[in-house]
């Protein structure tokens, strides 16, 4: 039996021994997973030369109570990916079982160590691997504001990081914004933004690399509130000392939400910035089809970058697998006779069009050099599909409702 040990601080962990839209997914998920195994879809997005960084709200998990009704399921299902990924740091939210975490820690190599937060219903956590990174220090910040940020006050560790070619140190700060669009929810996530930025703005962080990053529950572009400005706007309105990182993704309209929203994100200062490997930030969208991901394992898509880049040296281009480029729409959505797909495709080449039923069978396909692509609706039965586009090892998929 695998046993966990806090250390003296009560934080350290080791391993010593629906919204419609996510009801499509998830009965896309269901149907797709059942003719595939969970190796096959998941992608190695990691490398062995850089430090490969993911946030993600793991929805309740282990939480009989809430969440995923399947916690045996959701607990295999993120070791699979924790393992199959090779992302070296995860930034998690919404741990809601020791006992799941153990079993989570013991199906992973005894490499792998976790921190989480002190207490909660849902904490915020690390979960990494000690070959890449080391724990240099670990505190709550910001704890006199506990309202604004809805009783989970950030989650600030310290890694030195060591690679083949280079090694630094790296500060993260993890959040886990309050949710929901209504006013007072607005309002606390414009004081927490405002907060972290003040905390590195006017500390020693103001100078080092440090990523922040988690579930935000709101966009960069504007907010999710009435059409407002978003809270993280101190953020974005800073380039010379910010790169919101996840900022076009956002802009792509790829959603990190299976509800379709672009609220998880990582935000880099400039120091950190030099270090990420340009191209590499993407979400993690094949794993939607990972052994019905959706209504087994959580309702958010995690979100990774790269980073190693050293400034001033010439270092050789990292390949990394990014859907950055792609930006689908679908239109009308939903459709009666004739669907639109189109796709903001910023280099030449061919790209696959699928058209996929509820039981993950692909009913149409076509590759085509074009920037998009109409798909004749008339011999298909009304009801849900998935428009699946390919460029590459690049991937996008959208829901849209045959009428």
């Amino acid at each position: 039996m695998t046993s966990i040990q806090r250390d003296e601080e009560g934080m350290r962990f080791e391993k010593r021994q629906i919204s419609q839209i996510r009801f499509i997914f998830m009965l896309l998920a269901l149907a797709w997973s059942s003719m595939q195994s969970a190796s096959a879809q998941i992608e190695v997005v990691g490398t062995d030369a850089t430090l490969d960084v993911a946030t993600w709200n793991i929805e309740w998990f282990g939480a009989s109570y809430n969440g995923p009704s399947d916690d045996a399921v959701q607990v295999q299902n993120v070791a699979d990916i924790v393992l199959g990924t090779g992302i070296d740091l995860w930034a998690v939210q919404e741990i809601a079982s020791i006992p799941r975490t153990e079993e989570l820690l013991s199906l992973l190599p005894d490499k792998w160590d976790m921190i989480l937060a002190e207490s909660g219903q849902q904490r915020l956590g690390y979960l990494y691997d000690s070959d890449v990174l080391s724990l240099r220090s670990r505190a709550h910040i910001l704890t006199d504001f506990n309202r604004a940020f809805a009783t989970r006050p950030p989650l600030k560790a310290e890694f030195e990081v060591q690679l083949p070619d280079t090694s630094f140190i790296v500060t993260v700060i993890n959040v886990h914004m309050k949710a929901f669009s209504d006013a007072d929810s607005y309002a606390r996530r414009v004081e927490a933004a405002q907060r972290v930025k003040n905390h590195i703005d006017f500390t020693s962080l103001s100078s080092q690399p440090v990523l922040f990053m988690g579930d935000f529950n709101d966009k960069l572009q504007s907010s999710t509130h009435a059409g407002l400005t978003s809270p993280y706007a101190p953020f974005v309105n800073d380039p010379q000392d910010y790169r919101m990182l996840t900022l076009p993704i956002e802009q792509a309209g790829i959603g990190t939400y299976l509800g379709g929203s672009t609220i998880d994100h990582i935000v880099a200062t400039d120091e950190m910035a030099d270090l990420w490997v340009e191209g590499s930030t993407q979400v993690l969208t094949r794993l939607v089809t990972v052994n019905g991901y959706a209504v087994r394992t959580s309702d958010h898509l995690p979100v990774m970058a790269s980073f190693g880049r050293v400034t001033g040296t010439d270092v050789e281009e990292i390949p990394v697998h990014s859907n950055r480029t792609l930006s689908l729409s679908l239109y009308p959505n939903p459709a009666s006779d004739r669907l639109n797909v189109a796709w903001d495709e910023t280099s030449n080449g061919s790209v696959h069009v699928e058209l996929i039923d509820l039981m993950g069978r692909v009913v149409q396909s076509t590759s085509t050099t074009a920037s998009d692509f109409n798909i004749d609706l008339t011999s298909f039965s009304p009801g849900l599909y998935l428009v699946r586009v390919q460029k590459g090892e690049t991937v996008t998929s959208k829901v849209f409702i045959r009428r």
